[in-house]
């Protein structure tokens, strides 16, 4: 597991991606502990079958309005690293590298109320249940890996559509209802 920075490389799925989703959940949780309302297994590595880049991808959902400030305290003594609030992009992100610019997780932090861990929520649910959509997404995202396997940004750009297509039902939907 791991990956450099800015790289793309798409691996089959791992049977390990969950175990290891638990160990580093069970020590966030540990960390924040009641601050964090939830901590769930995103994006692809979540998906038993898809193959992913070999990180993980982990969404914290935080007690409303929790500052920032304490979100950080809790998670650099754990060794990882704040990368600022991506806002719909992505939440607090911090993200916790095996060595010097290469990635093992993304921590994406943010309130349990917003809309964006809903998404994120919907679209795991959807790749998990929908064998059509996910394999046109592990097709997609193999091309893309192929085309831009140096430049990690062109690689998430390229995928944006067919996320936010897939996600229209979650888009329709208003804040306070519930997946």
């Amino acid at each position: 597991m791991g990956l450099g920075y800015g790289k793309v490389r798409i691996c089959d799925s791992d049977p390990r991606w969950p175990q290891a989703f638990e160990q580093l959940a069970a020590e966030l949780q540990a960390a924040l502990g009641t601050t964090a309302v939830a901590i769930e297994h995103i994006g692809s590595t979540a998906v038993p079958g898809l193959a992913a880049k070999p990180i993980l991808d982990i969404a914290v959902a935080l007690i409303p309005r929790t500052e920032t400030k304490e979100v950080i305290a809790a998670l650099e003594p754990l060794g990882y690293i704040y990368r600022g609030d991506k806002r719909d992009q992505g939440g607090l992100l911090f993200v916790l590298e095996d060595r010097p610019l290469r990635r093992i997780a993304h921590i994406h932090a943010v309130d349990h109320d917003d809309a964006q861990w809903r998404r994120w929520l919907f679209f795991r649910d959807l790749l998990r249940t929908d064998p059509a959509t996910c394999a046109g997404y592990d097709r997609l995202k193999r091309e893309l890996a192929h085309r831009h396997a140096h430049n990690r940004q062109a690689y998430t750009t390229a995928k944006t559509s067919f996320v936010t297509t897939s996600q229209t039902p979650i888009a329709q939907t208003d804040d306070t209802t519930r997946i």
